[in-house]
This record gives C-alpha cells, structure tokens and sequence, in this order.
C-alpha cells in the first residue's frame, strides 16, 4: 500500500504539466518617439508666411521630430506555463504623453503694410518650439520565454494602434519689418506690431490612427505564489501568482504618420489560475 502511494504521489506532482492563467497587468514607463519620415525643409532656405502658417500648430509629422514623455497602461491576457516554457498573449490600453521639440523656423518672409500704410518686408520667426502631443492606444503583445527558480523572462513583438490623438503647440514668436529707407530692421515695437519672443499657443488639433510594431523584452520576479513561497497545502498549480518586472519596448516599423516609440519602465502582474479537470493519476490494474 505505501508503495502504491508513492507511485500515486510521485506520478502526480514530478511530472511536467500545464498550466493556464489570467494575467493581469499595470505598468508605467518612460517614454521617448521619434519621427523617421514626414515633412522635411531646408532651415537655411526662405519660405513664404503661407507655408510658415501651414505647418505652425498644424499636427503635421516633421522629419526628425524627438520628443520625451511618459506612458502608463493596463492589460488582459492569457499565459500558459509548461515546465520551464512560458506563453503570453493579450490586449493592453497605453496612455502615452509627450512633448516634441520640433525646429525652429526662421525663414519666413511676407510683405506688409504698417499702419501708416508703408510697405515693409516682414520675418516671421517661430521659436522654443513645444509640440504636446496625447496618444490613447490598444495593442497586442505576443511574447514567448522561459521561467526558472522565480524569475521569468519573456520576449516577443507587440502591434500597437494609436486611435486617439491629440497635439497642442506653444513657443515663441517674432516678427521684424525690413524698410527700403531704412538701413537696421525694426523690433522690438509692439505697438506698431513688431515682436520679439512673444509665447504663442495654437488650438489642439486631431491625429490620425497610426500603428507601429515593437519589439518587447521583459525581465521580471515572481514575489508571491512563485517556488520560494510557502504553499501550506496548496498545490503550486492553484495559488495567485504576482510579479515585478523591467521592461523594454522599441518600435521597429510604423504606418505613415506614426512616431516610432521607445518604451523603459515597470510593470506588475497578476496571473489568476484557471481550473483544471480532476484526473485520477493512480495506477489501474
């Protein structure tokens, strides 16, 4: 009879099985986008006031655009542990925040009239430019790893759709006035109309849907239901499990329009066990 049981006890719990959980996660992060492509000009040649106003305040992505912010998010998902192997597939919601440093502009040019109706040349010149830019995201992670005296460490891809966006510009503005009769230009004259580093801010203005694809790693700890945890009667397939990680995302390819992100930060998660069906695992005769 007690050899029986040891058979039982040995072919029930040193085997290699399945788990499944629901994995729950929050995290937040540093985060930093650049603009690979968009509308490019040369700072060093003039444009017209028309071309100047077209991109000022206007949402348009501006080839080497860089900026930093911040990203919290919340996921749903499903992990499947076997041995050593670790499965991970799910939605998440990403809120990302931040502020682009676009160029300055300093070649604007555009004739005008003063009030006493002289014809001056006027340069525009848009400076200390802020460009605060809100994203609202949902993605899907797939990721593939391992996990071994509590530590899990997990790799894979994410595609991410940014459906909600929001960008708002401020800076400097100044405007100097070129006469034919005059040798040094005016500035600095406001109540003529002539400005120097006067803020500006323009309206917020909408941001198409854009999506990017990321390459994601994941180093993390299982502090509670992990292998160190005291399990007093329960079976290591049946308890919560919680987790603090360090993560990294880097977007590889993007859709016109899309910022590629780069993503650091923590995350904690949950996995909630999903029951299994009860099997008999004693020998029959």
């Amino acid at each position: 009879m007690l050899a029986a049981a040891g058979v039982c006890a040995r072919s029930r719990y040193g085997r290699t099985e399945a788990n499944h959980y629901i994995r729950l996660s929050a995290d937040f992060s540093y985060a930093r986008s650049l603009a690979k492509g968009g509308y490019a000009w040369d700072a060093e040649m003039p444009m017209s006031l028309r071309e100047a106003q077209s991109i000022i305040g206007s949402g348009m992505k501006e080839a080497g655009i860089a900026g930093n912010g911040f990203a919290p998010g919340l996921g749903v998902g499903y992990r499947l542990t076997y041995g050593y192997f670790v499965f991970d597939a799910g939605l998440g919601v990403e809120y990302r925040h931040q502020y682009l440093r676009p160029k300055a502009l300093t070649n604007a040019y555009a004739e005008g009239y003063d009030e006493q109706g002289i014809l001056y040349n006027g340069r525009h010149i848009w400076t200390h430019r802020v460009c605060e830019m809100r994203h609202v995201g949902l993605n899907l992670p797939v990721m593939l790893g391992c996990e071994f005296s509590d530590v899990v460490i997990l790799a894979g891809v994410k595609l991410n759709a940014d459906v909600w966006g929001q960008q708002k510009e401020k800076g400097l503005y100044s405007l100097e006035a070129t006469y034919d009769r005059y040798m040094d230009p005016f500035e600095k004259m406001p109540n003529h109309g002539f400005v120097k580093d006067e803020p500006y801010t323009c309206a917020p203005v909408p941001l198409t849907t854009s999506f990017d694809l990321r390459a994601c790693l994941e180093v993390g700890y299982c502090f509670h239901g992990g292998e160190s945890t005291p399990r007093r009667g329960r079976g290591r397939s049946n308890i919560v499990k919680c987790y603090v990680s360090a993560f990294g995302e880097y977007g590889v390819v993007g859709s016109e329009g899309a910022y590629v992100p780069f993503l650091i930060g923590a995350r904690l998660t949950m996995l909630l066990p999903l029951p299994k069906g009860r099997e008999c695992t004693c020998w029959k005769f």
